[in-house]
């Protein structure tokens, strides 16, 4: 106890020993699982500039995130609440302007702010949310907005770009770029380039001030494929079992439809596939993450080329992971850890590099930014700062994306349902609540117990082979979990019946 107070308090002041007004980088990747680089146990892949930064900064080696999805757990990073507090409980609902993201709770007008890339909550060409300027990557997510607002198609900032290139759109109904399209190009026209050479213009334009910079990248998101395809030896791919024919005892229908359905990238990664496939799905997996790692190089030495590296606190994480073929399923969208654990580095100016094993997270983020920055925490937000080094249970809810008809809001039908339809309906349509603790126990409940719930050991079965919640010497732990999930639900105001 005596330990953990004094960390904090030298932190406290080494925090508040940067100038008065630190700069932010934040960095956010999407669908970046938490083993790609050398800190979380991967040293096959090619990532030497997030090596680096980890080596310099606190990694937090079992982060999670609030919701495994992407706008729901976008606004929570941003706003610093539970996916059911800011009202983005799953994808196309845009963050309301009412619901402060980080730059607006720290109320300094004296900031220059800036996002630039993906931002997957509602309109992004205009600025919003806190940021002075908006650099768009991706056409269409503004588009609905535009129309009820009588504005003709405006394209994304990247999209002009690719255009002053001499590059040529492929869809021809709204004469857009696909993502596929995107993904053929060579590195230096990606998005990920892109969002570099932004980067370092904004750090050219503003260096004379302070600022805070949210960047955020595509990859490695769906589709699997990009300029760095071959660049690691697919005999480095280690995958373990559950990536074979294995499905874990007692597994909930949900996720049995999803795996009938869900494809990536045009491979189905079924249990009907081959380790060879896999591991190609994986080795182009891996492309993306060096393709991002690259341009992270490129942004931090700018910083550091200004001088700016000094007084920049610099934070690196995902949106959520992504399953690739474990247990035959592709997407994110799961409690397993290959799709809610993601990685999460923050380096703070002056503090001696650490690394923290407790399970911590994402939700965390904004309470630990706004003490770095000297600001007070607000007692609305239910987090706290990761800065005091204290361990705590964390909790993670998935809110379904389905329509009450029980089709996903994402169009497809799941027609090939393994139980009855009526079943499979309710399947899809059940919220989840889970708990990790510090000591590796990870239960998932569904609403109303109709479909199968899950408790893991970690520490034991880090793979999450072993479904124990059907286990009777278990009983008295899951009851023990089941009340916390329920305070820690009073606390937050769901009102989810479990």
């Amino acid at each position: 106890m005596l330990k953990n107070f004094i960390i904090s308090s030298v932190l406290f002041l080494l925090c508040n020993n940067l100038k008065a007004q630190p700069n932010l980088v934040f960095i956010l990747t999407d669908e970046q699982r938490y083993d790609t680089s050398i800190h979380y146990g991967n040293d096959k892949i090619i990532t030497p500039n997030l090596n680096k930064l980890g080596e310099e900064a606190i990694v937090f080696e079992n982060a999670y995130v609030a919701q495994p999805v992407c706008s729901p757990n976008r606004s929570s990073i941003l706003t610093g609440l539970y996916p059911h507090q800011t009202g983005v409980t799953q994808n196309k609902i845009p963050l309301n302007d009412n619901i402060a993201t980080f730059p607006q709770l720290l109320g300094d007008g004296r900031y220059k702010t800036a996002y630039i890339g993906k931002w997957h909550l509602g309109k992004e060409l205009d600025p919003s949310h806190g940021f002075d300027k908006m650099i768009s990557m991706e056409d269409g997510y503004h588009w609905k907005e535009d129309a009820e607002a009588g504005i003709p198609y405006r394209y994304s900032d990247y999209h002009k770009w690719l255009i002053e290139k001499g590059y040529k759109p492929d869809s021809k109904r709204r004469g857009t770029f696909s993502r596929n399209f995107c993904t053929n190009l060579p590195y230096e026209h990606t998005k990920s380039s892109f969002i570099e050479e932004k980067a370092v213009e904004f750090f050219d334009d503003n260096k004379g001030n302070p600022f805070i910079l949210y960047l955020g990248f595509l990859e490695p998101h769906t589709p699997v494929n990009g300029p760095f395809n071959d660049l690691h030896d697919i005999n480095d791919i280690e995958l373990d079992n559950t990536y074979g024919k294995f499905v874990p005892k007692n597994e909930p229908l949900r996720n049995k439809i999803i795996r009938i359905n869900e494809t990536s990238s045009g491979v189905k990664l079924s249990l009907n596939n081959e380790i060879s496939i896999l591991k190609e799905q994986m080795k182009k997996y891996w492309g993306l993450v060096h393709q991002v790692d690259l341009s992270v190089g490129k942004i931090l030495r700018k910083l550091r080329l200004l001088g700016l590296d000094k007084n920049t606190i610099v934070v690196f994480t995902s949106e959520h992971g992504r399953m690739m073929g474990k247990f035959g399923i592709s997407p994110k969208r799961f409690m397993y850890e290959a799709s809610s654990r993601i990685p999460l580095m923050i380096k703070v100016p002056g503090y001696n590099p650490r690394k923290i094993k407790y399970p911590v997270s994402q939700i965390d983020i904004v309470p630990t930014l706004l003490k770095c920055f000297g600001k007070p925490i607000p007692s609305f937000l239910p987090g706290k700062s990761l800065l005091d080094f204290t361990s705590s249970n964390v909790f993670i809810e998935w809110n379904t994306d389905f329509s009450e008809d029980g089709k996903p809001t994402n169009g497809k039908n799941y027609d090939d349902c393994p139980q009855n339809r009526e079943d499979c309906r309710r399947a899809m349509m059940q919220n989840i609540r889970t708990i990790v603790t510090p000591n590796g126990l990870k239960l998932s409940i569904s609403a109303q117990d109709f479909d199968l719930s899950e408790l893991y050991d970690l520490k034991n079965d880090p793979e999450e082979k072993n479904n124990l919640y059907y286990n009777p010497i278990y009983r008295d732990s899951i009851e023990y979990l089941r009340k916390k999930i329920i305070d820690w639900q009073e606390k937050v105001d769901d009102k989810l019946v479990l």
